[in-house]
């Protein structure tokens, strides 16, 4: 499929070389615009979540900044394809532009704005590769590669959302191995680029669902991040569990035993040895009163994932062994179960708080 700019009319082949494509329209519209505001700085992060924010409000007290978005997005509802690549590129130039601070408001905008489109474009994108296959997302995928442009693109939380459904749906019904290895690579990439409170990294937890890929080594990539990125390898780890217990008690072991794999993780200001702080990745597989593996938000068939994994006996006692050979188990009962692991660990922390308060 070929894409066409808006401003200059130039076709290319691939979405990258569009996205990449420096349009003297373009160019002169920014100018146009720098000339016309004054406000300048940067936006904040956004906190993971759903979003309050009424579209219609902020479409019509903002129609200069939101511009065709929603027109594009409802040619897009109607099937047409090339609406969809369009009002993508659009959202991503509103949202670059308005972090840049070239557009009026305060720093709430980008917030309001990345919330407002972010499940319809999510569902668009979604619907487009469950009609035209994988082809569609992979072409996202490489064309908004963070590793190739050195940061990450402002629509990659939509592109990862689309990409964890496909993701899901595939190591499912086909196997992990039909899973293209340019979505994990994406959805890996994602905590390098952005803190724990930016909404795309909730996305990049379902990279968990890789776990045994051919091509792409979920496992090498999570002992890369295991000390600069806990909390990303932690949920990541626990996800994997549910896809493939085997080998991701092999991660987890590695984790917990390898010397060279060392540090804290600060949770309420208090520091947690990451040995402890990985055991949470178990804690809760069994339990069904949390959710199970992570899927994208706003996708409705999450309803249909487990939220207990069936722990296989001996997956289980490396668990226990590794419990009691790293301490992690003192102190807990003699017949102790994996819920245990996390009640063991929020109790420690809990005491931790009441004598910081006593003092």
């Amino acid at each position: 499929m070929s894409h066409e700019c808006d401003d200059c009319g130039q076709e290319f082949q691939t979405l990258s070389r569009l996205r990449l494509h420096e349009c003297p329209g373009e160019q002169l519209a920014e100018m146009t615009d720098d000339s016309t505001t004054g406000t300048k700085g940067t936006a904040a992060e956004d906190p993971p979540g759903e979003s309050s924010i009424d579209r219609e409000e902020l479409e019509r007290d903002c129609p200069e900044v939101v511009g065709d978005i929603p027109e594009l997005i409802e040619d897009a509802r109607e099937g047409d394809q090339s609406s969809l690549y369009r009002v993508i590129a659009e959202y991503e130039r509103v949202l670059a532009k308005v972090a840049r601070g070239d557009a009026p408001g305060d720093t709430d905008l980008i917030h309001d704005l990345r919330f407002a489109y972010y499940e319809p474009l999510a569902e668009g994108l979604d619907t487009a590769a469950e009609t035209n296959g994988w082809d569609v997302l992979v072409e996202f995928a490489e064309a908004y590669d963070p590793d190739k442009q050195g940061e990450f693109p402002e629509v990659g939380h939509v592109i990862a959302n689309a990409l964890g459904r496909s993701v899901i749906r595939t190591c499912q019904a086909d196997g992990v191995d039909n899973i293209p290895a340019e979505a994990l690579a994406f959805l890996g990439a994602i905590p390098e680029y952005v803190d724990e409170f930016h909404v795309a990294y909730e996305e990049s937890y379902t990279y968990g669902w890789g776990i045994g890929h051919p091509e792409h080594s979920v496992a090498d990539h999570l002992f890369a991040l295991a000390e600069d990125e806990p909390k990303f390898v932690k949920i990541t780890l626990n996800t994997a569990f549910y896809v493939n217990q085997h080998a991701a008690i092999d991660v987890f072991e590695t984790l917990i035993v390898d010397e060279d794999i060392s540090g804290t993780r600060s949770t309420l200001g208090l520091e947690t040895d990451l040995t402890e702080f990985y055991f949470r990745a178990v804690a809760d597989l069994e339990t069904e009163e949390v959710p199970g593996p992570h899927a994208p938000p706003y996708w409705d068939e999450d309803d249909d994932l487990p939220c207990v994994a069936d722990i296989n006996p001996e997956v289980k006692q490396r668990i226990r062994t590794l419990a009691h050979d790293t301490g992690v188990a003192d102190g807990l009962p003699t017949e102790w179960s994996l819920q245990d692991l996390e009640v063991g660990l929020m109790s420690e922390m809990s005491d931790m708080l009441g004598e910081a308060t006593d003092s």
